[in-house]
């Protein structure tokens, strides 16, 4: 059996660290009063962590909810996504991201909560 290289312990970090889940956030910001939206985080950011989202040029920082970001570190972690705490919640970034548009009137915001709960 081989030993895993420096990266490959890195990206396996990486998926044991990365939570996800689709957030709905009250905001005076929006004239219907919620941004819903696909997020990845980190409660802890650690070395291996980091490491292996430099390598993939993508910013190191706790909290990621650019559509090609999160794209970019679920690509990395493809395979291993049942390490993450939050398996499920990544699964709905996964099918959501990119998917969902912010809603603009209230009727929206419903609609899109109760798709989300299907």
């Amino acid at each position: 059996m081989s030993k895993m290289s420096q990266s490959d312990k890195d990206i396996v970090i990486l998926a044991c660290t990365v939570r996800g889940g689709i957030k709905c956030l009250r905001t005076s910001d929006r004239a219907c009063g919620y941004t819903i939206r696909p997020e990845l985080w980190f409660n802890v950011m650690n070395g291996g962590s980091s490491r292996a989202l430099i390598v993939k040029e993508i910013p190191v920082k706790n909290k990621y909810s650019n559509v090609d970001e999160i794209k970019s570190i679920l690509s990395i972690i493809e395979g291993f996504e049942e390490l993450s705490p939050s398996y499920d919640g990544l699964m709905e970034v996964k099918k959501y991201n990119g998917v969902i548009k912010q809603p603009k009137t209230h009727r929206e915001v419903t609609e899109l909560l109760r798709l989300l709960a299907e």
